[in-house]
């Protein structure tokens, strides 16, 4: 396109503008970080326990593939368990995936789109979450993929984006199957409207899974060596399958609960969401698949062709388990393809400015509301702001701990990191759901027990009447552990409550 060459001017500018923007959205003051939550906590604990000679599978629990606790434990190595440090992640994912979806939209489109397609999914979807979480990784590895063969499809690109896609696996192992089926699909169907021979589609479907195979397979051979090549299969394909595949949680399409009015604007922004991937991806399929377009080059219809079949399969992958942080990370390609739909449709003046006016908006006010409301305190883990309602159990924690200290933390592992606490269980949690299998519980006990944890951080949501006990609950083992060995010494306003051993 005619906008290639003025890319490397561009892109630099785009990614320091992002990075000042996210800067906005993680720091307060003086570079003071502010306290995140969300999944990211959890490889942020996991980070943590590799840095004491721990390893996933064989020493804690863990059901993806173990990339993204090596992305959080590599800068610990090098700079320290800090949450500077993970706020910095944050920042810097989010600044590739602004990179990525910039290139992959100057394929499809002008520059003056190409930029609001890439700002639009900076502010309505990137900073919604500030979650550093594996889906993330894993998308930024698979839409790599799909970007080395936009340009063009040789065999050295495509062994190339199964090496990218084998890679996604490496975080999350159901994306990156999802992006292989999309990847070999189109590969496919490029081929039949080319009335390729089948020896030549089944040459680049066998690189294709060559690429993928062997990276997936270096990557995953130490932790094979290291734990057993049984206990990998089980956690991340058994264990998977048998009890997470179909989990939601309890909220309406799996969005955040509803706290009231005043949030509004928020449930807004997730149903437009969830509406905008269907329809986006319907929209493109119907009009690459009839050949229609007023784009100014045929190759762009089957360059979108593979960004609505990967979001497409994606998509699909993700309502087995419907969960809003799922289909939020893995929204880019349909952000992208709204604007090169907007931009070839009657309405494109309007509907550019539109976006531009949205994207203005809502980073007014998410800067606003990132710089104000929080405490800061002095942490372990170095100075934070954080929630109020968050200050006041985690400053209670810190002045009765010690850094280093076995502490275990039930159903959320909010104060490891912070506060330089160590998970004493083999366990990230517990739960009254499937998902908190007997013998963790049983295994539970016993390291309670043998490591004499001092505290506990006990969910009230754990402390159920029998006759309310959900059949998937493996838990009256450990409070019965707990009654007869702790006492409960402290009640924090959100009704957590402390439990020292006696």
């Amino acid at each position: 396109m005619s906008s290639t060459r003025k890319l490397p001017w561009i892109l630099p500018w785009l990614c320091a503008g992002a990075a000042l923007y996210l800067y906005l959205n993680l720091f307060v003051l003086a570079r003071v970080p502010i306290l995140l939550s969300g999944d990211q906590l959890y490889f942020w604990m996991d980070a943590q326990r590799i840095l004491h000679g721990e390893l996933p599978y064989r020493d804690f629990f863990q059901f993806t593939p173990p990339a993204t606790d090596l992305v959080y434990f590599l800068p610990f190595k090098l700079f320290g368990p800090y949450l500077w440090v993970t706020n910095l992640v944050v920042l810097v994912l989010g600044v590739a995936l602004c990179g990525i979806c910039f290139s992959i939209a100057t394929e499809l489109m002008e520059l003056r789109l190409a930029l609001a397609s890439t700002l639009l999914f900076l502010t309505l979807i990137y900073t919604r979450l500030l979650n550093g979480t594996h889906h993330w990784f894993s998308v930024l590895a698979i839409l790599g993929a799909v970007r080395v063969l936009l340009p063009a499809q040789s065999r050295a690109r495509i062994f190339a984006a199964g090496s990218l896609l084998g890679l996604g696996c490496f975080f999350t192992q159901s994306h990156a199957g999802a992006g292989l089926l999309a990847v070999a699909l189109w590969l496919g169907w490029k081929q039949f409207r080319a009335s390729e021979k089948w020896g030549s589609r089944l040459a680049d479907l066998s690189l294709l899974l060559l690429g993928f195979a062997v990276t997936l397979g270096i990557a995953e051979s130490y932790f094979i060596v290291a734990a057993g090549w049984s206990r990998v299969w089980y956690f991340q394909v058994t264990y998977v399958l048998h009890y997470m595949v179909g989990e939601t949680g309890s909220s309406f399409l799996g969005m955040p609960p509803w706290i009231g009015w005043r949030h509004l604007p928020s449930r807004v922004q997730y149903f437009t969401v969830y509406l905008l991937l269907p329809v986006v991806y319907g929209l493109t399929l119907l009009k690459c698949c009839a050949g229609k377009s007023k784009a100014s080059s045929p190759e762009q219809l089957p360059k979108a062709m593979l960004l609505a079949l990967t979001g497409s399969i994606l998509l699909g992958e993700v309502v087995c388990s419907l969960n809003w942080l799922r289909i939020y990370t893995i929204s880019m390609p349909a952000i992208i393809l709204l604007l090169w739909l907007v931009g070839r449709s009657g309405v494109r003046r309007a509907g550019v400015r539109i976006v531009w006016a949205a994207i203005l908006f809502i980073a007014a006010t998410e800067i606003f509301h990132a710089q104000h409301g929080y405490v800061v305190a002095e942490l372990p883990a170095g100075r934070a702001a954080m929630e109020p309602r968050d200050s006041e159990k985690l400053l209670w924690i810190r002045d009765h701990t010690q850094p280093e200290e076995f502490f275990f933390d039930s159903a959320w592992p909010g104060v490891y990191l912070p506060l330089k606490l160590r998970n004493p269980m083999f366990a990230e949690g517990v739960g009254l759901d499937i998902e908190t299998r007997p013998e963790f519980v049983q295994e539970g006990i016993a390291q309670l027990d043998r490591k004499k944890v001092r505290y506990i951080l006990w969910s009230p949501q754990l402390s159920l009447r029998d006759d309310q006990e959900p059949p998937t609950s493996s838990l009256a083992p450990l409070r019965v552990y707990l009654h007869q060995h702790y006492r409960k010494v402290k009640v924090f306003a959100d009704e957590d409550e402390i439990w020292e051993r006696e």
